[in-house]
């Protein structure tokens, strides 16, 4: 589980996630908890998935926010093969509702080395998430020939008190397993 800005590991519906995975679907769920969230870095991002993941055919990656992004990183750096990903809230394009993160999009995302490593990918997005406009979501998910699930609501499914659960999240993850 990749988090994304400003947050860790605990926080919103990633412990969730990891208890109906690890409970309902009997599969091993790790969260990552990336360096200084509040003032991320690629490099160090970089290095840290590199020191906590080892590159595995079939493995699954999931992302949020700006962990989409980190995902896709990590899918161009690795030889993996038969990946599952799912992102929720994601974008691989500069986004002007968070410009302290330009530097994880600076270059590119190079899908013809990234789309051979997919299995499947399914992408999340809200219609009415003020961080990550679901447009961006879209863009990502075109890119990568995902499907789009649009929720009618959910914001940037970060909110307060009313993100610790988050059944399209788990739904979509087990169909991707199963397929």
């Amino acid at each position: 589980m990749f988090h994304g800005y400003t947050s860790f590991a605990h926080d919103h519906w990633f412990p969730w996630l990891e208890k109906q995975v690890e409970e309902q679907l009997q599969v091993p769920f790790k969260k990552l908890n990336f360096p200084d969230s509040n003032h991320p870095k690629t490099l160090a991002w970089d290095q840290y998935c590199d020191q906590m993941i080892k590159p595995v055919d079939g493995m699954t990656l999931v992302g949020h926010s700006l962990g989409c992004i980190q995902v896709l990183h990590y899918l161009l750096q690795h030889e993996v093969k038969n990946v599952n990903v799912l992102l929720v809230s994601g974008f691989d394009e500069p986004i002007w509702t968070l410009p302290a993160l330009d530097a994880f999009t600076e270059h590119p995302v190079d899908y013809s080395a990234i789309l051979p490593k997919i299995r499947n990918v399914t992408v999340i997005s809200a219609i009415n998430d003020p961080s990550v406009p679901y447009p961006y979501t879209l863009t990502l998910a075109r890119h990568l020939h995902a499907k789009f699930v649009l929720m009618p609501t959910g914001h940037h499914f970060t909110d307060a008190g009313a993100d610790k659960k988050l059944p399209v999240a788990f739904d979509e993850l087990k169909a991707l397993l199963q397929a």
